[in-house]
């Protein structure tokens, strides 16, 4: 589908100002009228394509050698196969087909009334459930055909793939041609689209937190028990002190990643040498892209109690002679190990994200204020400081979404699951980790998984809440 240029003024007009006298802008309003005929004519063609393709072959099966074929009428209205000894139950799935062929074909009777972006959004909302019916089909075909032999999905469902593909695109046209959407909102769109099939379609699971989880029933037929999932969490008489370390350990580790990330990017941005400054940056970022397996053996070799370095190295040189320190069975150095390892593989992401902002800042202020006379320290706090408060106002919001999920990796990976260190180490993903693994209960997850989502997006809203109160400017959304 091409996608023709909107007729504005200045297409009527030429370059000098002056009326055009050859004719191209009554030209070019004579092919918009035309268009405002054929696009409707182009809708009902697709809704008729749209009913047209119900008797096309879907799907086929074998029964005493003897090959035969079903169409999407079939399943809509159900159907005995295989003499009579399997049943295809009705497919609620197709009649949004005809919900699709009534959109196509009242959005051909808006354009008559002159409403255009309503006939767009049909057409286009017309086109994905056309185009995405039989995708579902197709993945769920052998259910939909399960009890009969050498089933098999046939060309019936890509052809009306096509048309609804086709209507989506003639939506979008639509919608471009009356300036609802421009070219960079419809570059958004494949983002978009692969944003909704990974991250929120997936989210229909959610339901498993509210039933007792069935294998052979499936996610949504097994029963529901309501709220029986969330309180595994609540029977755990150290649920509070999990609370304590998920919520305490995140808060210290947000106040320090974005303060070791100012200071650092602060001093990356006056490095002189460039050489100097790329090879500073790449050291930095270098924790933050390796697995948290890797540096918990890392963090193995430095606090193992007979290889470790400090105990074998460190320690004698200091004149110590004692017994080795047990760190994996001592509570009381984790705390401050876990903040180290914490702010250390943290600190290349805020210091580069920090950098970026400092060198979208203005030169020119920093030259006025030294000529003013004021020092770096005072550049620093009186410009560089208060121009950094987006930054850090959009890393604190997003790095509160995810307190509740701790960080599994740094508190069990790193600790080497050690259960003397249990009180100190023990954080909501691990625990629900550890509890999933002991039980098998997946529903349990997920009512954690969901808690936690809940919360997350609780903390973020009223974060963002508060700031767009006192400085709306600078929040969120």
């Amino acid at each position: 589908m091409i996608f023709f240029p909107c007729i504005t003024a200045r297409d009527i007009w030429n370059e000098e100002g002056q009326e055009d006298t050859d004719g191209e802008g009554e030209k070019m309003m004579n092919s918009f009228k035309e268009q405002k005929r054929v696009i409707p004519a182009l809708q009902v063609l697709l809704a008729v394509f749209m009913m047209v393709s119900y008797a096309f072959p879907y799907g086929k099966y074998v029964y005493k050698k003897g090959a035969y074929h079903m169409s999407a009428l079939d399943y809509l209205f159900g159907k005995n196969i295989a003499g009579g000894s399997v049943d295809i139950e009705p497919q609620r799935l197709f009649t949004l087909f005809i919900i699709a062929a009534i959109l196509f074909t009242a959005a051909a009777g808006i354009h008559h009334f002159k409403s255009e972006k309503a006939a767009g959004i049909m057409t286009m909302t017309g086109g994905a459930v056309a185009a995405a019916v039989p995708i579902i089909f197709m993945y769920n075909f052998n259910t939909v055909m399960g009890g009969a032999k050498k089933t098999g999905v046939l060309y019936g469902p890509y052809i009306t793939m096509f048309f609804g593909v086709l209507a989506l695109v003639l939506g979008f046209y639509i919608l471009y041609r009356c300036k609802t959407l421009n070219v960079l909102d419809i570059m958004v769109i494949p983002g978009l689209i692969y944003l909704i099939i990974n991250n929120y379609i997936p989210m229909s699971g959610i339901v498993i937190a509210f039933k007792s989880l069935n294998y052979s029933q499936g996610a949504f037929n097994s029963p529901w028990c309501g709220l029986e999932n969330f309180e595994f969490l609540f029977q755990n008489k150290d649920i509070w002190n999990i609370i304590r370390n998920t919520i305490g350990y995140n808060v210290v580790f947000i106040i320090l990643n974005n303060l070791f990330g100012i200071a650092v990017g602060i001093m990356l941005s006056e490095a002189v040498s460039k050489v100097f400054q790329r090879v500073s940056q790449t050291l930095i970022l270098l924790p933050q892209i390796i697995s948290w397996v890797i540096v918990a053996y890392m963090v193995y070799g430095l606090f193992s109690t007979n290889t470790g370095w400090i105990n074998n190295t460190l320690l004698p040189l200091f004149g110590y002679d004692g017994p080795n320190i047990a760190f994996y069975g001592t509570r009381k150095y984790w705390p401050f190990i876990l903040t180290f390892v914490a702010v250390w593989k943290g600190l290349g992401y805020n210091s580069i994200i920090y950098l970026s902002s400092i060198i979208g800042i203005d030169r020119n202020l920093y030259e006025a204020a030294y000529i003013d006379g004021c020092s770096k320290l005072k550049q620093i706090r009186h410009i560089t400081l208060p121009l950094l408060k987006p930054t850090v106002i959009i890393l604190v919001i997003m790095a509160l979404g995810h307190i509740m999920n701790s960080n599994f990796g740094l508190f069990y990976q790193t600790t080497q699951n050690s259960g003397a260190l249990y009180p100190v180490t023990q954080t909501l993903d691990v625990y629900v980790y550890r509890s999933i693994m002991e039980t098998q209960n997946l529903s349990m997850g997920a009512a954690a998984a969901a808690l936690q989502s809940i919360v997350g997006f609780c903390l973020i809203m009223i974060a963002n809440t508060a700031i767009r109160k006192f400085d709306s400017d600078n929040a969120l959304f």
